[in-house]
């Protein structure tokens, strides 16, 4: 088997590069740091990278909504308050 062979039966799976602005916007299982603050380290001090489960956490949340979704999802669900059946 040639190395040309084997390199036609590889996939590439494509992954979305994760941005600071989603990694932040997890909270960090590690240090328990809050969406859109820091990963702290043992010591209490701020750590200048993020800790890597909180890139994890980060690819496994679902995509944050913007506002104007949030927005229409909530008229919607207080317009279905006063609806009549």
């Amino acid at each position: 088997m040639s190395l040309k062979a084997a390199t036609l039966d590889t996939v590439e799976v494509g992954t979305p590069q994760l941005t600071l602005k989603r990694i932040l916007s997890v909270r960090c299982p590690v240090c328990r740091a809050k969406p859109k603050e820091q990963c702290t380290f043992t010591t209490g001090h701020p750590s200048v990278k993020t800790h890597t489960k909180r890139a994890v956490a980060a690819t496994n949340a679902p995509p944050a909504e913007s506002s104007g979704q949030a927005a229409l999802r909530s008229l919607r669900e207080f317009g279905a308050l006063f609806r009549s059946k």
